[in-house]
C-alpha cells in the first residue's frame, strides 16, 4: 500500500517555475493573436479576412504587432525548453531533443517576424526583408508541424497521453493542409488573413493544450526517479 501511495503522488522539481513556465505555453499564443486582433482596429480599411497578418507591421502602429510577436515567440521559445524537462521522462531522448529543436526553431521564426517585418513601400531594404520574413515564415511552420507529428506519435504510446497524441497528430495534418491547399486553390488569395489566422490558430492552440494539462498535472514521483514513464499501449 504505500508503494502504491509513492507511485500515485505528484511531484514538481521546482513548483511555482515549472508552474509558470506552464502557464507561459497557454498564455504565449493566446497574447499574440488578441494583440494582431486588436492591432487590426487600429488600422483604417483593414480586413482580417482578406489582409494577412504581416500588414499589420507597417506604419505607425506596426510597432505593435513586432514586439508583440518578437515577446510572443520568445515566451514560446521558453515554453519549449521547459516541455523538454517535462517530457524527458516520457520521450527517448533522441526524439524529445529533435521535437525541442524544432519548437525553439519554431519560436525563433515568430521572432523573426517581428524583426525582419513586412517592409514599407519604398523601403531600400524591401528585398531583403522580404526573404528574411519569407524564410522565418516557412521555419515557423513546418518546424512546428514536425515537432507535433514527433510528439503526437509519442503521446499515443502512453494511455493516459493518448488523447493528447491524437490531438497532436491532428493538430499537425491539420496545419499542414492550410499551409498546402490554399496554394492549390484558385482565388484563395482574396481571403489570405482568414487562412493564415486558421494557420496561427489551428498551429499553435497544441501550447494552450498542453500547457495548461502540464499545468494542473504532474508526473509520478516514481516515474521520475526511475526516468521513465509507462509507454506500454494498452
Amino acid at each position: 500500500m504505500a508503494e502504491q501511495n509513492v507511485t500515485t503522488r505528484w511531484i514538481w522539481k521546482g513548483r511555482i517555475p515549472s508552474r509558470l513556465i506552464a502557464l507561459i505555453g497557454v498564455v504565449s499564443p493566446i497574447l499574440c493573436v488578441l494583440v494582431f486582433t486588436l492591432a487590426g482596429f487600429l488600422h483604417p480599411g483593414y480586413s482580417p479576412i482578406h489582409h494577412v497578418i504581416s500588414d499589420l507591421g507597417v506604419g505607425p502602429d506596426g510597432w505593435i504587432l513586432n514586439i508583440d510577436l518578437i515577446i510572443s515567440g520568445l515566451m514560446f521559445i521558453i515554453f519549449a525548453i521547459g516541455f523538454y524537462q517535462w517530457m524527458r521522462p516520457m520521450i527517448s531522448r533522441g526524439w524529445l531533443l529533435a521535437s525541442t529543436i524544432l519548437l525553439v526553431l519554431s519560436g525563433i521564426g515568430v521572432v523573426n517576424e517581428g524583426i525582419f517585418h513586412q517592409p514599407a513601400h519604398g523601403d531600400p531594404e524591401a528585398h531583403l526583408h522580404m526573404v528574411l520574413h519569407g524564410i522565418g515564415l516557412a521555419v515557423l511552420f513546418y518546424s512546428l508541424v514536425i515537432a507535433l507529428l514527433i510528439m503526437g506519435w509519442h503521446f499515443c504510446k502512453t494511455p493516459e497521453w493518448r488523447v493528447y497524441g491524437w490531438y497532436l497528430l491532428l493538430t499537425a495534418f491539420v496545419t499542414l493542409g492550410l499551409l498546402i491547399l490554399p496554394t492549390q486553390i484558385a482565388g484563395s488569395g482574396h481571403i489570405g488573413g482568414f487562412i493564415e489566422r486558421a494557420q496561427v490558430i489551428v498551429g499553435f492552440s497544441w501550447s494552450v493544450v498542453i500547457g495548461w494539462r502540464l499545468f494542473n498535472h504532474q508526473l509520478p514521483i516514481s516515474s521520475v526517479k526511475e526516468g521513465k514513464y509507462n509507454r506500454d499501449c494498452k
